[in-house]
């Protein structure tokens, strides 16, 4: 994965991006880093390795052994399903979030650098097909796997597919994730699939993609080329519109990739750590509404909300620590919230824990 230093602008960096974006902007390379975890902390190596009991004959391991048969073949052929499906997510999870990411890096460093059209162009990949792969996988594994392995024709899988119900994929996405900041499906759905709707990826895209478009939802205007003769202030939209659409659809991305992380890592750490970085995606899509200019008051009113109902104890030195919003912005940055009074870790211990896990059945 691509270091997140290239995506962050550093104080005094001289950017194209206009500076009101240079938040918003690191914020969304934070999130790309969160990410890239996966493929760097060595917490993550299980989802690269599956250990399989197996119950019958020496003979039939044979067939493994001597390469006669690949992997998957061999647990098909002695009917192991539930261990297929459990290698192929993994394989399937692995592979695509590095795709995704990858689209996505080149993505925001476009944008950074001010090429505002290939910026766009690089989204419909991760943001429609590939994260509605993921989606499947987390809303019922089982049915995609049988589709992609064990049926395996393409047109079963394919997210163009005009048979694929896009928003039931999302709605049960969503159901499976356990703090309620992303509600509504038909949003998500809008922003990345909708041809009329004016905020979504969809027409942009397109407009980015080809030099003339005909469908009556984003139609070339006459005497025009798409993003050919735009003028400063239509690239100023441009810049609003993509650090409006882009925080946000990564954050929920980042929320169905851990979901699905974190159900192939079940044990207590990895429960508590999933519940740490639930806690720091709330936190990010709250600074996000104020960095991208959205809703400041509404920003304000969500803090104000978790400063009043999160009080936590300090496992060291026993201080209650009231987090307060500067804490909320170090935790985003760094993933360390600390004891005023001793600087200890507060989300070190499994009562600390608890405590966010509540905030998340209130809200």
């Amino acid at each position: 994965m691509k270091n997140q230093l290239f995506l962050t602008i550093e104080k005094g960096e001289k950017i194209f991006l206009p500076k009101k974006y240079h938040k918003i902007n690191n914020l969304c390379a934070i999130i790309y880093d969160q990410l890239a975890e996966i493929y760097k902390d060595l917490n993550y190596e299980e989802l690269k390795k599956t250990n399989i009991k197996f119950k019958g004959n020496e003979k039939q391991l044979d067939e493994l052994r001597n390469g006669s048969l690949n992997a998957l073949d061999w647990l098909k052929l002695n009917e192991m399903n539930s261990e297929i499906e459990i290698v192929l997510t993994k394989q399937l999870l692995l592979s695509v979030v590095h795709d995704f990411l990858s689209f996505m890096f080149e993505s925001m460093h476009c944008a950074k650098r001010g090429q505002v059209v290939v910026a766009y162009a690089l989204l419909r990949k991760p943001l429609t097909d590939e994260l509605l792969i993921l989606e499947q996988l987390l809303g019922n594994r089982t049915e995609f796997i049988d589709k992609f392995f064990h049926s395996g024709n393409p047109d079963e899988y394919d997210p163009s597919n005009k048979n694929v119900n896009k928003k039931d994929i999302i709605e049960q996405a969503i159901k499976k994730l356990r703090i309620g900041i992303f509600t509504s499906s038909d949003f998500i759905y809008d922003l990345r699939f909708n041809k009329s709707y004016e905020a979504g990826i969809n027409g942009i895209s397109n407009h980015a993609l080809h030099i003339v478009t005909k469908d009556k939802n984003y139609r070339t205007s006459d005497q025009n080329l798409n993003f050919i003769f735009n003028q400063k202030e239509e690239f100023d939209r441009y810049y609003k519109h993509y650090y409006e659409l882009v925080p946000y659809l990564l954050l929920y991305s980042a929320s169905i990739i851990d979901e699905l992380v974190f159900e192939l890592l079940p044990d207590e750490n990895n429960q508590n750590l999933k519940t740490v970085k639930e806690f720091r995606r709330l936190i990010g899509l709250i600074l996000s509404l104020e960095y991208s200019g959205y809703s400041k008051k509404k920003s304000k009113v969500m803090f104000d909300k978790i400063m009043k109902n999160l009080i936590i104890t300090c496992p060291k030195c026993g201080k209650k620590n009231q987090i307060e919003r500067a804490d909320c912005e170090l935790f985003f940055d760094t993933e360390f919230l600390l004891c005023t009074n001793c600087f200890e870790l507060l989300l070190s211990n499994n009562d600390s824990i608890k405590v966010i896990e509540s905030l998340f059945k209130e809200d």
